[in-house]
């Protein structure tokens, strides 16, 4: 493993705590429905992350922007978009359950799609692997090594650390608070989201900047 892996995935776990679409669709999803209906979710956040850190490595030779194309821009911001409708309109799967009663595969997948949707078009994510994970993939190449076990540590990472937090989330006492606010707190969760995919919209529109990537060196990291 490169040396440098270590301080990449610290950075990541900063990355992951921070507040976020991620964090906001988990928490909402564990809060209003449990763990085991945020499972589907946290499984498609694992395969999003590591779908995404899959493509920074293989075209990592290539990456030498610092803002995303107009077409990414787009597609991120309108997959951020339908994972606000999701949590806007998914409920009712657990009511006011102590147990979460069995998904429908209908609801399983789409939340399954939605955590997806939320890992791979998340701005913050895509910025940081660019600038922390293209330097690790270049090394790679030149070592003539496989990507695949940065790829696993990367997605057991993601997994393990949103089943934690949807564990916190899912406990009775806050179960219980969040339920009673659920029509509030889903209508805030899908503005929070809608809100970090519209910049991203414009950007692809050349309305605003392309500044996904502003803040980030791709060769050195965060500036």
């Amino acid at each position: 493993m490169p040396p440098e892996l270590g301080a990449f995935m610290l950075g990541y776990l900063l990355i992951m705590a921070s507040p976020g679409p991620n964090m906001v669709a988990i928490g909402t999803v564990a809060a209003l429905e449990g763990l085991t209906i945020a499972l589907p979710m946290i499984i498609g956040i694992a395969f999003g992350v590591g779908g995404l850190a899959s493509f920074v490595l293989a075209v990592s030779e290539l990456m030498q922007v610092e803002t995303l194309s107009p077409a990414l821009q787009f597609l991120a911001g309108g997959m951020l978009l339908t994972v606000a409708w999701v949590i806007s309109r998914t409920r009712n799967f657990a009511g006011n359950q102590a147990v979460s009663p069995p998904l429908r595969p209908s609801q399983g997948l789409a939340l399954f799609l939605a955590g997806f949707s939320t890992a791979a078009s998340n701005p913050v994510t895509i910025a940081y692997f660019a600038a922390a994970l293209v330097p690790i993939g270049r090394i790679t190449a030149l070592e003539g090594k496989s990507n695949l076990a940065i790829i696993l540590i990367i997605t057991g990472a993601a997994a393990l650390f949103w089943t934690l937090c949807a564990a916190l989330m899912a406990r009775p006492t806050m179960r219980r608070f969040v339920q009673r606010r659920e029509g509030l707190i889903r209508g805030v969760a899908a503005l929070l989201i809608a809100a970090i995919a519209l910049p991203m919209l414009l950007g692809a529109f050349g309305l605003i900047p392309a500044t996904a990537l502003s803040s980030f060196s791709i060769a050195g990291g965060p500036k």
